[in-house]
């Protein structure tokens, strides 16, 4: 079997692949990230209003760890400093984010 046919053979399996996970629930493909879980939180704002921090993401982004999400709050912080301080409340933490928009690792 040559390098070509192998890479042919390859590709093909690849992409049998990839049509049978996309119809199949049970195989990791596309349908995995329609599954992300949710990750507690809340942030609030100087006048006590709730933030979305999906808004701030582009469409169909899903935010899938603690340390991204805080990112995502940091980001929030700087671009909407009229609404500063804000509160960022997780499981087991609850921070006011200062000036400088850090949230503690």
């Amino acid at each position: 079997m040559t390098m070509r046919s192998l890479c042919r053979a390859l590709l093909v399996l690849d992409v049998l692949y990839c049509c049978l996970a996309a119809a199949q629930e049970g195989l990791p493909g596309w349908h995995m990230f329609e599954s992300v879980e949710k990750i507690d939180h809340t942030l609030v704002d100087r006048d006590g209003r709730a933030v979305d921090v999906r808004a701030f993401l582009p469409r169909g982004a899903n935010v899938v760890d603690r340390g991204e999400l805080r990112r995502v709050v940091e980001h929030v912080c700087s671009k909407e400093r009229a609404r500063a301080p804000f509160t960022y409340e997780e499981p087991g933490v609850r921070v006011v984010l200062g000036p400088e928009c850090r949230v503690p690792r």
